[in-house]
């Protein structure tokens, strides 16, 4: 009878325990990052080498990048832009390069953002700034032209920052389709991660002479 009783009370206790911990079965559950969100606009912030942020900047609120026109690869307002001449000289040494399947933009490379934006800001009102984001070769063409957006949206974002009207700001993504380098190296993907700066000139005036 003793011996029924001890083990009635052993597979209570067990019962009990089992219960209780069944009350939170994902507790253990580590949740995996998201690829779409690494390194998202969320986080634009610039960070050093070791992805410190800096002072100041971390807490920052980040300016809104979307609306109306805004299409999802970022191209916003595409007719705004259309049959206008590019330069893409002015910027070309401000080329920002990033960080193997990251958009957060590095503090060596935040420098180039802050020239861009002072320059711009000199221009006329009928000028406008494209960024164009770009991928190594490695990924989808999906995850790739994400990544892209990504990254020039992260430019966008320090450079409203900087002061730049975010009127006058646009970007566009291009993936893995237009790289800057051939191979299939590190020399040449580190290249190919980029953002880079387009200056879109006033749209020309057509007078009658022009149109005879």
């Amino acid at each position: 009878m003793k011996t029924q009783t001890l083990f009635a009370l052993g597979l209570g206790t067990l019962l009990v325990f089992a219960v209780t911990g069944c009350k939170n079965p994902g507790a253990r559950v580590t949740k995996l990052p998201d690829p779409a969100v690494t390194g998202s606009i969320a986080s634009t912030t610039p960070t050093p080498g070791d992805g410190t942020a800096l002072p100041g900047l971390d807490k920052a609120t980040p300016t809104s990048v979307t609306g109306e026109g805004v299409d999802k690869y970022g191209l916003q307002n595409e007719d705004k832009l259309a049959g206008r001449d590019h330069d893409r000289e002015a910027f070309k040494n401000q080329t920002v390069y990033f960080e193997y399947d990251h958009a957060n933009v590095k503090a060596a490379e935040a420098s180039k953002i802050d020239q861009v934006a002072a320059e711009f800001k000199t221009k006329g009102a009928d000028f406008d700034l494209l960024i164009e984001g770009h991928c190594d070769e490695r990924g989808t063409e999906e995850y790739n032209r994400s990544l892209g957006e990504r990254r020039a949206l992260a430019v966008r974002e320090l450079l409203i920052r900087s002061g730049v009207d975010a009127g006058h700001v646009f970007t566009r993504s291009f993936g893995k389709d237009q790289p800057a380098a051939t191979g299939h190296d590190e020399a040449a993907h580190s290249k190919n991660r980029r953002g880079e700066f387009v200056l879109v000139l006033p749209k020309k005036i057509l007078t009658t002479q022009n149109q005879q």
